[in-house]
């Protein structure tokens, strides 16, 4: 909030000598109260001049005096329509308040994550009306409009023409970086990850960027064949990291790929612990039995797809059953509302998404910034503002629900492939054993074996009280029964 306030300042610091119409009392009247702080009256005054006038500088000038203000009371959307209604059109007399007005609905989209929307506003507007201070900004914003509507040439024709001193540089390399992902251009990708991750080594406010590009590299080593260095990059990551989970999952696969069966296991110890069991962790029980099927400990192995099919099963079974009761996207994006109708370990799955995360965050501001708006006096600008919350709210409520029923599909259709591959370990089990028998003429009498499991520095373990301390979380002795001891 400080950063953006600044910013706001900055702005309002570069004073505009504009001339109001002659006799226009009521806009000249609404720059006092504003610039005086009275911005509620300021407001109610230029919604009357927007209403009333038929000048179009004069309504673009009152638009952006509009939009100050509203941001001034915490009406973030309200205010981004303010300044987005400054760039519908091109208009030479007002021509110098598209520098600002770009900059500000840039720096609120952002904060409400509807970048591309402002990049279809700015798409449409000639390049004479976009300064080139903020040909950046612009750059960017169309970068993101053409993403979402999944034109990537245009995309990257866009993000590839942001500076890097922009302030949105270190979102733009995070695109740049998923588009060539996308394309399978994975030396590309590593480019603009690493990239990212070195502008943001020691900078607070770049964490998640920061973290998330490291996860991103630690994918596409791993996708190279680059393994030892995808499990470097994983190492990398401590519990506070909000992909923490994924990570202790994720690593497992490359761990596993260099025999490092010790702290592998180690990481599926956590993930499969009571506190994440049911967040959707199917392939950690798969994985795990393949390690066990690799050291030969198939008693512990039966167990583990055991604990696979008795806690999956159901939520197969309730998924699929969710699959037809749901059925729609709204179904869906009420059911995640109310937590009713679906099942827990979908819901934990999806609530650690950032992307539905940051859905939920700008649901919540945009119901508050609708209440808050009651207090004014209703006039048309007013209603307006108000029923382009609700369109707002209603277009994220329906995008939100086309992707939970998207993941929905996505997690199920991987819970069935999972309980697939995990009936085929079963087979492997008998077939182990059957040879196992053969080759030393019978079983050897079933023995303990304790296997010392490794983790690496700051690996802390589920938040169980008491389960496991700090000083414990050098090693821990992971004991296993197994019918055979190589």
């Amino acid at each position: 909030m400080t950063h953006i306030k600044f910013s706001f300042w900055i702005l309002l610091s570069s004073t505009f000598l504009w001339a109001a119409s002659p006799g226009n009392s009521t806009f000249e009247s609404g720059k006092k109260q504003f610039e005086g702080g009275n911005y509620e009256r300021a407001i109610e005054l230029f919604t009357q001049v927007i209403s009333s006038s038929t000048d179009s500088a004069q309504k673009n000038r009152a638009y952006y005096y509009e939009g100050l203000a509203l941001f001034e009371q915490g009406l973030y959307f309200s205010s981004y329509i303010a300044f987005r209604n400054v760039l519908l059109a091109a208009d030479d007399k007002s021509r110098e308040l598209y520098e600002k007005s770009i900059k500000n609905a840039a720096v609120i989209s952002d904060r409400l994550n509807m970048v591309e929307k402002l990049g279809k506003v700015i798409d449409k507007l000639p390049a004479g009306f976009i300064p080139g201070s903020v040909a950046g900004i612009a750059h960017y914003a169309q970068g993101v409009y053409y993403f979402d509507i999944g034109q990537t040439d245009s995309a990257l024709s866009h993000l590839k023409s942001v500076s890097p001193e922009s302030q949105f540089y270190d979102k733009t390399l995070m695109f740049l970086g998923i588009i060539s992902t996308k394309k399978k251009d994975y030396k590309e990708a590593n480019f603009y990850f690493g990239k990212l991750l070195d502008m943001s080594r020691g900078k607070r406010d770049l964490f998640p960027q920061q973290e998330l590009a490291r996860l991103n590299l630690a994918r596409t080593a791993y996708t190279m064949g680059n393994i030892e260095k995808s499990i470097e990059l994983y190492s990398q990551f401590v519990s506070s990291s909000p992909h923490w989970l994924t990570v202790l999952q994720e690593a497992s696969w490359p761990l596993m790929r260099v025999n490092d069966t010790t702290v592998s296991l180690g990481n599926l110890h956590t993930v499969l612990s009571p506190f994440y069991r049911e967040d959707l962790v199917g392939e950690s029980y798969v994985l795990k039995a393949t390690i066990l099927f690799s050291l030969c400990k198939y008693e512990e192995m039966k167990r583990t797809l055991n604990q696979f099919f008795k806690t999956y099963d159901p939520i197969i079974r309730g998924m699929q059953q969710e699959t037809s009761s749901l059925g729609s996207g709204d179904a869906f994006f009420r059911a995640f509302l109310d937590g009713k109708g679906i099942n827990l370990a979908f819901l934990n799955y999806v609530k650690r998404d950032a992307g539905m995360s940051r859905d939920v965050k700008t649901l919540n501001s945009l119901k508050m910034e609708r209440a808050n708006l009651a207090r004014f006096p209703k006039n048309s600008q007013i209603n307006n503002m108000i029923n382009l919350i609700d369109d707002a709210q209603k277009n994220l409520g329906n995008e939100m629900g086309i992707t939970l029923q998207k993941i929905h599909r996505k997690k199920l259709s991987d819970l069935l492939d999972q309980r697939e591959q995990a009936n085929y370990l079963k087979v492997e089990i008998v077939t182990g054993e059957k040879e196992m028998i053969e080759g030393q003429k019978g079983l050897p009498p079933k023995r303990i074996t304790d296997v010392e499991t490794s983790v690496a520095a700051g690996y802390h373990f589920w938040p169980f009280t008491g389960e496991y301390w700090e000083d414990e979380m050098g090693t821990y002795v992971y004991t296993t029964e197994s019918a055979c001891v190589n």
